[in-house]
């Protein structure tokens, strides 16, 4: 059976996840959900999912999440939810970690990833759709804004 088990953790450059609770249908885990923890400074990568939704809510510190192009800021006790095919991603623009929440529904499998954009630098897709694109420039806008000194390091 693949998929997640509780109390799975993995440590990213951005930050880091624990998996909580997970839920199996058969052999297909259905819901799974995590607390993941974001650096400040950092964001994950730009991306949707076809077979599952996700509700964020923040647990600690300030979130800011692109969806579908869109900038929404939660604060710590608020929640969004990303629904099927969404393009999204969460980002940390504070000086403190941020703890969020995860529930995913659905197929909750790692290969139901499409990744359009990363900061950290794993491999992407190529889209034309206008909600990836706004959603890139959206990223874009935010690392220049958390990272103005690692930008004039790049000019």
């Amino acid at each position: 059976m693949a998929g997640y088990e509780v109390g799975e953790s993995d440590q990213r450059d951005w930050g880091s996840y624990v998996v909580t609770a997970v839920d199996y249908d058969r052999d297909v885990c259905a819901l799974c959900e995590k607390d993941i923890t974001v650096k400040p400074g950092f964001m994950l990568s730009v991306q949707s999912h076809d077979r599952r939704e996700e509700n964020w809510k923040v647990s600690s510190g300030t979130l800011t999440v692109v969806l579908d192009g869109d900038v929404i800021r939660l604060e710590a006790g608020e929640e969004i939810d990303i629904p099927m095919g969404a393009v999204h991603t969460m980002a940390n623009c504070s000086d403190a970690p941020c703890v969020v929440h995860e529930i995913q529904k659905g197929d909750c499998a790692e290969d139901d990833i499409h990744r359009y954009w990363d900061p950290n630098g794993r491999p992407v897709e190529q889209s034309a759709d206008a909600r990836v694109l706004d959603s890139i420039k959206s990223c874009e806008a935010l690392m220049d804004q958390m990272n103005p000194a690692k930008k004039k390091l790049l000019a």
